[in-house]
């Protein structure tokens, strides 16, 4: 018994050198890391009642088309999906995998419709036309691989809302339809990232078996999407076109908000300066190209009506920014006085709390005694949006400065767009 730590001690040390001479190892492979997984179940109402699913045949994955905590807030009011994952890879379990959650909406896939009572609902943090991160990517293959071994569920019956979700007939398409719903993007999302690796041929993200049975028209991005295999280039230029807000020949109000085309949530900005809301606008056929749509406007007002918006423990800048986050026009200044617009950040996943965001304004300029003569910048100094960066690191915007000609050398000056 007393030479058995020295018998151990010997076959590691021998095992260092021999290992590397064969094709094998008695130990099992590296699993790979779980990731950081935060129940937040209890944030659900106490009125919600669960309900157990009697079936569970698919896995559809979802964007938020928001940040985290506006996320959060939005899937705890009623259990709108079972999992939600951030940027950064954290796992939120909204509600338990056993139950159902309404997250698909009007849906249908090979005739069976009601996809929410036979499928989990996995979230990603960002937007359809916004790449995610490597950390989604991770964490979601980790736990599709966890959920598809539990429930027996082959790699092509993990499916894109999009694929899934159809749309009853409108003022832009008179039949049943798919592309009711764009997330979590048909140029966006990449299933092999996401460890759907198989080679069975309804793996392709084009494989849709209730369009290729005639009861629903496909969704025109789907054809754009095939593209990718016979034309690159002219895939690149229609996927640049449909990027776009604005509506042209092409680029309809339908096709740029989907569903929430003729919601009061979605704000069309005219080429002469007008602004309609969805639920206002009557003649969808004579929409001047070159006008601007944009979707749930109602949200992003809410969000800027504070002139400096400022990034705290647990909120980022998707929370802060909106769709925005990464625009040239968005600007971060961080805690030390570093500027930064939304083309200029590297790492989404460092960004300090206290860090001040101004969306949509004009790059900074230093506010010299020149400056403050010229009639343009007078003006600009008396709209409270305009916001000033004083060389104490200290933001401040024009209804808090009594005499702007007293702020010290070295303030930058930030003007709304």
């Amino acid at each position: 018994m007393k030479r058995r730590p020295l018998f151990l001690f010997l076959l590691v040390f021998l095992s260092s050198f021999l290992f590397p001479l064969f094709p094998f190892s008695p130990f099992p492979p590296c699993l790979a890391a779980t990731p950081n997984i935060i129940d937040y179940q209890r944030h659900l109402p106490p009125t919600f009642k669960k309900q157990a699913r009697l079936a569970t045949r698919l896995i559809i994955i979802h964007d938020t088309e928001s940040g985290l905590q506006s996320a959060l807030n939005t899937l705890s009011k009623g259990g709108y999906s079972n999992y939600l994952i951030d940027r950064n890879g954290d796992i939120y379990r909204t509600l338990d995998k056993r139950y159902r959650a309404d997250h698909a909406g009007l849906s249908m896939w090979d005739r069976v419709e009601d996809i929410s009572s036979q499928s989990i609902g996995i979230e990603l943090v960002g937007y359809y036309n916004d790449p995610y991160t490597n950390a989604q990517y991770a964490s979601l293959s980790w736990l599709l691989k966890v959920l598809q071994k539990q429930y027996a569920i082959p790699d092509w019956r993990v499916l894109e809302h999009y694929r899934v979700a159809y749309g009853r007939p409108n003022a832009y398409v008179r039949k049943l339809h798919r592309g009711r719903r764009k997330d979590p993007g048909i140029f966006n999302f990449d299933r092999s990232r996401a460890g759907l690796t198989s080679t069975d041929p309804r793996n392709d993200a084009l494989y849709d078996p209730d369009v290729a049975a005639g009861r629903l028209i496909p969704d025109p991005d789907i054809n754009v999407a095939s593209l990718k295999r016979r034309n690159p280039q002219k895939f690149q230029q229609e996927v640049a076109a449909l990027s776009s807000n604005t509506i042209t020949a092409t680029n309809t109000a339908w096709r740029i908000a989907r569903e929430e085309y003729d919601s009061p949530t979605t704000l069309y900005k005219f080429p002469d300066g007008r602004t309609r809301r969805g639920n206002q606008i009557k003649d969808w056929a004579n929409i001047p190209a070159g006008t601007q749509v944009i979707v749930r406007a109602q949200e992003d007002a809410t969000a800027l009506q504070r002139v400096v918006l400022e990034i705290t423990d647990g909120a980022t800048a998707l929370d802060r920014a909106g769709r925005a986050y990464r625009r040239p026009d968005t600007f971060y200044i961080f805690p030390k006085g570093t500027v930064r617009n939304g083309t200029q950040v590297k790492d989404w996943g460092q960004i300090p709390p206290g860090t001040k965001v101004l969306v949509g304004y004009q790059p900074p300029v230093p506010l010299t005694k020149s400056a403050l003569r010229k009639q343009t910048t007078r003006a600009a100094t008396q709209d409270r949006r305009t916001v000033f960066l004083v060389p104490t690191n200290r933001v401040v915007s024009a209804d808090q400065v009594k005499n702007i000609a007293k702020l010290p050398a070295g303030t930058l000056m930030f003007v709304k767009k």
